[in-house]
């Protein structure tokens, strides 16, 4: 399994607390928003730019982060199993670069992200080699 992170982006800070002190940490009135559902644009086949109907995603993600300021958006880049494993690893790369520049044209800070590129491995619609699933083709925005 061929897995890339790229660490530019992923803040020290933005690593869990132990266990213990979270545990025991004492209740507060303080209430934290709970986090965004996970946001997901879509891509043509073979292709890394944004689609038009797929920018609206984009300004959701712009909007949960003024909202309620993750601490990071995890952006992870796939491809569907048509073509090259090397060459749909580069694929999810460029997507979830293109990702991360709309988001940054939006005003999110870059030490808010975390960029993964999975290629296509760990697909949320698990196929054969070779089968075009546009499903597959996809950078799906978390929070954490």
């Amino acid at each position: 399994m061929t897995r890339r992170v790229l660490p530019a982006f992923l803040v020290a800070c933005c690593l869990a607390a132990p266990a213990s002190a979270q545990t025991a940490a004492a209740p507060t009135d303080d209430v934290q928003p709970a986090a965004p559902a996970a946001l997901t644009v879509y891509f043509d086949a073979g292709s890394s730019t944004i689609r038009n109907e797929d920018r609206v995603v984009l300004d959701k993600a712009s909007r949960a982060y003024s909202e309620g300021k993750p601490i990071v958006m995890i952006l992870t880049g796939s491809a569907d199993r048509t073509g090259q494993a090397e060459n749909n690893l580069e694929l999810s790369h460029r997507r979830a670069g293109a990702v991360l520049k709309g988001l940054l044209n939006r005003g999110i800070p870059a030490d808010r992200f975390q960029v993964l590129d999975k290629g296509e491995t760990d697909l949320p619609v698990p196929t054969d080699h070779g089968v075009a699933e546009p499903k597959n083709r996809r950078v799906d925005i978390t929070w954490r």
